[in-house]
């Protein structure tokens, strides 16, 4: 694992997964860990209790957002292509962005793992692993915020 973590620039796992991966270590502390092999990003799901996430400038945790859940099929695939998306969205993605990618900001990560999290609530209030696209997800955030 930590040689393909060393080459990645955006990691995200469950804490299951980090669990099993290092049962010695809280999923936030191997994420800690994780980000000093050389990610700019590294993203923890907790399911229904949300998610963490930490780069350089800090770490944020949000709670998961409220779902009536049908299916959990591709819940972690949804937040992992909602925070690839937010990153694309804000230019951060491609190698010839890697500073700043690095020098991403807690709180553009706060916000960032935001649209993850809200990927992964709708895609598990739906059956089948079916993530919902741009349009879906911004519809579902401006009635979250009342826009």
């Amino acid at each position: 694992m930590e040689t393909v973590i060393t080459r990645s620039d955006v990691v995200k796992a469950s804490d299951e997964d980090m669990r099993w991966l290092d049962p010695h270590s809280s999923p936030e502390e191997l994420a800690a860990r994780w980000l000093t092999l050389g990610p700019s990003i590294v993203a923890v799901t907790f399911g229904a209790h949300g998610s963490f996430a930490i780069c350089a400038d800090g770490d944020e945790r949000i709670p998961a957002y409220p779902a009536e859940v049908v299916d959990t099929v591709g819940a972690g695939d949804a937040f992992m292509t909602g925070l690839i998306d937010a990153l694309w969205d804000l230019g951060l993605l491609g190698g010839h962005r890697r500073g700043q990618l690095r020098d991403i900001g807690s709180a553009v990560l706060r916000e960032v793992i935001k649209v993850a999290a809200l990927s992964a609530a709708l895609t598990v209030a739906r059956p089948g692993a079916a993530l919902p696209d741009r349009a879906i997800r911004d519809r579902a955030a401006n009635r979250l915020t009342g826009d």
